[in-house]
């Protein structure tokens, strides 16, 4: 019989410290039975959200989250292992876990594997290949000032200027200084959350600012794309991922994996992509563009020529952009189709995908509708991939002038 398993994050309003914030615990309960654990993380007893066991603060419930990962994990862990498990039997394997790893490199290690463990389920490879380039940085760091590994208790936030220092010296960009910052930060926020150490040394930080400059191509570049037709089949498959992405929005991972399932049916007719992100597994609704569509007509007839298709619903896998190559290839060849077709920028699908979201906002489509076609959590998202073009500010205010125009002639 499967024994019933329950996690439930929450607060003792009555013990609050002289800050004024109280403790966020953990209730394990299994078979009826319950086990209380504190998760390191506090908050402010009107921050807290007992209905949805979360507070207001983001990053906070990011690493109640990844406690929850935790929990479970050890559940199943100890369930396969011993074929019984507890929620003391948990309990006592979460505290005695803040003993290991207490140094930098050893917690950086654990974390990576942590984070390889959930691909597929709460995180992507892609996340992974990204976070272990902030490995590798961080052990040539501590290797380059002759170090083994650096105790976490000994940290202060003069490491943290050190580091920043150490990537400048090797030619890195801001955006990617930032990135391997936040791997150290999140480190030490992990190490507070174990009792490893009582605050995060990092945590009022400075960060490199650089200005991000959104890349999305002109309508008369991408219709330069759609004239042209290339030789080479991977390049070829590469322009047409391209443009579908421009009138769909999809990312090259979803892209990767969309299949004919995805695309449904209204009740008027009107065809949509309904699919998951891989990236973060937000559903998103596309309107199917008459373009994308003909893509997709063009990928189904190339299939059935070459006698591809069949196989294909026989595996299940009714993929309409078939992986023939690495995407690093398909990347390459993306490259060689914009040169082909005069464009001075380097072609990325990330730039397809903010030329999707810029096009449809300056179609008039609400920056809402347009966030739920992307996939994002939050408008915030959206509107970094909606760049509001200068043609765009100057017919607001057009309207805006006309509008106030109109009314003072109403009024005389």
């Amino acid at each position: 019989m499967r024994s019933t398993f329950k996690i439930l994050f929450y607060i003792n309003r009555q013990k609050t410290k002289a800050d004024g914030r109280t403790a966020i615990l953990c209730r394990i309960t299994i078979d009826g039975k319950s086990a209380a654990i504190t998760t390191g993380e506090e908050c402010k007893p009107s921050e807290w959200n007992t209905k949805q066991g979360l507070t207001t603060d983001r990053k906070t419930n990011q690493r109640l989250h990844e406690f929850r990962e935790l929990v479970e994990k050890t559940y199943q862990d100890i369930l396969t292992r011993d074929g019984v498990v507890s929620a003391e039997f948990i309990k006592n394997h979460l505290q005695g876990i803040a003993t290991h790893p207490t140094t930098l490199l050893a917690m950086s290690r654990a974390e990576l594997q942590a984070v390889k463990e959930s691909i597929g389920r709460s995180r992507a490879e892609g996340t992974f290949l990204n976070l272990s380039h902030s490995d590798r940085n961080l052990r040539e760091f501590v290797k380059d000032k002759g170090l083994q590994d650096i105790p976490i208790s000994t940290i202060t936030e003069d490491l943290f200027e050190e580091y920043r220092f150490f990537l400048k010296k090797r030619g890195l960009k801001g955006t990617t200084i930032n990135n391997n910052l936040c791997w150290l930060s999140r480190l030490m926020f992990h190490a507070v959350s174990q009792r490893i150490i009582r605050y995060n040394p990092f945590e009022h930080a400075k960060y490199e600012k650089e200005e991000k400059k959104i890349r999305f191509l002109q309508k008369s570049n991408v219709a330069k794309l759609m004239a042209m037709t290339m030789n080479d089949r991977e390049a070829e498959q590469a322009r047409l991922m391209f443009v579908f992405s421009c009138f769909t929005g999809l990312a090259i991972a979803d892209m990767e994996h969309l299949q004919y399932k995805h695309i449904q049916t209204a009740a008027d007719g009107r065809k949509y992509i309904r699919k998951e992100r891989q990236k973060t597994k937000m559903e998103f609704i596309v309107p199917l563009h008459p373009i994308a569509e003909a893509i997709i007509r063009h990928c189904l007839e190339e299939q059935n020529l070459n006698g591809k298709q069949k196989a294909v619903k026989e595996k299940g896998e009714t993929l309409i952009f078939p992986r023939e190559c690495s995407r690093s290839v398909i990347n390459d060849r993306l490259s060689i189709v914009g040169k082909a077709c005069g464009i001075k920028e380097r072609l990325s699908f990330h730039m397809a995908r903010h030329t999707f979201g810029t096009m449809t906002l300056n179609a008039g489509i609400p920056i809402e509708s347009i966030a739920k076609m992307m996939g994002h959590a939050s408008i915030s998202s959206t509107q970094i991939h909606a760049q509001v073009t200068d043609r765009k500010i100057s017919e607001d205010m057009d309207r805006l002038i006309a509008k106030y125009k109109n009314d003072a002639v109403a009024k005389t």
